[in-house]
């Protein structure tokens, strides 16, 4: 019997999971994840202005915000990506390609539970999302069989 792969292709706004048939023929479309706010203005994500802070001499300067609100939405994603993938993980596959920038890759891969971790049989930190399924496919293909 062969082992069930998923591929998934990333990056902070949008995920492709897709089924491999046999080599060199096309993927089936499993799921796809959207995620338009990691495409937002960070002035487009916060609804006020900084709060203001009064300083010894009577001068008031704005308070940054803890964390910028584009890295809150990428994790975000990356958090609804993991979610989704450990609810697929029952009798769905059982080896996963995780294909994403590497910047998204590492917060994805912060936010993998250890049963999906489990799974991981490569990792590829390239963005092939914005291809189409065949230049995908083949770029990973080569990318795997030159590791």
């Amino acid at each position: 019997m062969e082992t069930r792969t998923w591929i998934v292709l990333a990056d902070a706004t949008s995920a492709r999971l897709y089924a491999p048939g046999r080599p060199h023929r096309d993927w089936a479309l499993v799921a796809e994840l959207q995620h338009p706010e990691g495409r937002a203005r960070d002035s487009d994500l916060v609804t006020d202005k900084p709060g203001r802070v009064k300083q010894s001499k009577g001068y008031r300067s704005a308070m940054e915000p803890p964390t910028p609100p584009k890295k809150v939405e990428v994790k975000k994603f990356a958090r609804r990506l993991a979610a989704a993938l450990e609810g697929l993980l029952k009798d769905a596959y059982e080896r996963l390609i995780l294909v994403a920038p590497p910047g998204f890759l590492g917060v994805l891969r912060g936010e993998l539970g250890d049963r999906v971790r489990g799974r991981i049989a490569a990792l590829v930190d390239k963005d092939y999302l914005h291809l189409d399924q065949r230049q995908a496919r083949e770029r990973l293909e080569a990318q795997l069989h030159a590791t």
